[in-house]
C-alpha cells in the first residue's frame, strides 16, 4: 500500500462528518440505505450538470462549491493533498469520478458485475438506457428485509427506490448505467459483506 493509499485510508476510517452516513444502523435499514445513496447519487448528477463540456473533469473550485452544496466536510490540508496526486499534470482540473472513487471508495469488480448483470437485464435492447417504467415494472420488494419484517409494504419499498434513484437522474424518465451505478455505489458504501451487497441486488431484480 502507498503513502497515498495508506493516507486516505487512516482518512476515510476516521470520525469526519464526511462519512458520518456511512454508519450501519441495522434498526433503521431505511436510512442506513438512503443517505449513503443519496450522496454518492447527488454528487453524479451535480458533477454531470456542473460539467458543461461533458469531458468528465471539473476544477478544484467546482470540486469545493459540490462538498459545500452537499455539506460535506473535508479539511483544507487533505482535499489539497488529494487534488495534488490527482491533478498530476497540473491543469487544475480532475476526472470527477476518480475524486469520488479518491473520497469514497469503490466497489470492487466482484459487486459490480453483478451491478452489470442487473442492469444489463433492464437494457434488453442494449441501448445503454432504460426507461423508468420499465425499472417500476421488474424491481421487486417482496424479500426486502423491511417487508419480510412487517415494517413496510412492497409498494413503500419500491416507491422509496423508485423516488430515490429518480433523484439521481438528468432525465427522471430513463435511467443511464452510470446512474443506475451510481445508486448501487451508494448503497455499497454501508455494507461490508459481498454476499449482503449481492443478495440485495438478486432479490429485486432476480438474477
Amino acid at each position: 500500500m502507498s503513502e497515498f493509499e495508506l493516507h486516505w485510508k487512516n482518512f476515510l476510517l476516521s470520525p469526519s462528518p464526511l462519512f458520518c452516513f456511512i454508519i450501519v444502523d441495522t434498526s433503521n435499514l431505511k436510512i442506513q440505505y438512503k443517505r449513503g445513496v443519496r450522496v454518492i447519487t447527488g454528487l453524479g448528477k451535480y458533477f454531470r450538470q456542473v460539467d458543461k463540456n461533458r469531458n468528465g473533469f471539473l476544477s478544484q473550485a467546482a470540486f469545493k462549491e459540490a462538498l459545500k452544496v452537499f455539506h460535506l466536510e473535508v479539511p483544507e490540508g487533505d482535499l489539497e493533498s488529494l487534488w495534488l496526486v490527482l491533478d498530476d499534470s497540473k491543469s487544475d482540473k480532475v476526472d470527477y469520478g476518480e475524486f469520488t472513487r479518491a473520497v469514497f471508495g469503490e466497489m470492487n469488480e466482484y459487486r459490480k458485475a453483478f451491478v452489470r448483470k442487473a442492469y444489463m437485464k433492464l437494457d434488453f435492447n442494449k441501448t445503454g438506457s432504460v426507461p423508468m417504467v420499465d425499472i417500476r415494472k421488474c424491481y421487486c420488494a417482496k424479500k426486502h428485509p423491511l417487508v419480510l419484517a412487517g415494517k413496510a409494504t412492497e409498494e413503500e419499498i419500491k416507491s422509496s427506490f423508485l423516488e430515490t434513484l429518480g433523484e439521481s437522474c438528468s432525465n427522471p424518465n430513463e435511467v443511464s448505467y452510470s446512474e443506475f451505478e451510481d445508486y448501487y455505489e451508494g448503497l455499497s458504501i454501508g455494507i461490508m459483506d459481498d454476499d449482503d451487497f449481492v443478495n440485495i441486488l438478486r432479490n429485486p431484480w432476480g438474477i
